[in-house]
């Protein structure tokens, strides 16, 4: 995709470094799936879900939560068949569209902080979504982070085999 037709340059940023990470089998699939979405979005014009917020007391949350849900309804439609590899980047991406679009009709004015705002929002949202609770979150967090504060864990860590050393199913 050539990314989003915007005067805003951090959406460009944010959407070509999303582009960026995506795995080569992976790219075809997210595309269909941004385009669906904005499909989705659009049709019933000013009945549609982004001619919603207009009236939205909270537009970037309205717009994380339209998003994900415009894929997750898109899967549902699919019958499974959409790869979960392509579902988050295509929501992201759709969560920029949606940005842009409240920020050319007056809404919002889209800085870093917004793009903070709706990235914070996102990756709460999807944790919820995947069945992740927070308490969930925080003990891995927690986890991580003990781990990492342990010297002798972390030498551990640093002598561990090469993956090209270890049998294909990841046993020696």
């Amino acid at each position: 995709m050539k990314g989003i037709v915007s005067s805003n340059s951090l959406l460009k940023q944010v959407e070509a470094q999303i582009e960026q990470g995506l795995k080569a089998g992976v790219r075809e699939n997210y595309m269909r799936v941004v385009i669906a979405g904005m499909k989705f979005a659009l049709k019933d014009g000013p009945n549609g879900i982004l001619a919603k917020l207009k009236s939205s007391k909270d537009p970037v949350a309205d717009i994380v939560k339209g998003a994900i849900s415009v894929v997750g309804l898109l899967r549902r439609a699919a019958k499974g068949a959409m790869p979960g590899g392509a579902m988050v980047p295509a929501a992201m991406t759709l969560t920029l569209h949606g940005l842009d679009y409240a920020e050319r009709i007056g809404i919002l004015k889209v800085d870093k902080a917004v793009v903070d705002q709706a990235t914070q929002l996102f990756a709460e949202t999807m944790l919820v979504v995947m069945g992740v609770s927070k308490d969930q979150l925080n003990k891995m967090t927690n986890k991580v982070h003990g781990l990492m504060q342990d010297p002798a864990q972390m030498a551990k860590l640093q002598q561990a085999p090469e993956p090209s050393q270890l049998h294909p199913r990841g046993v020696r």
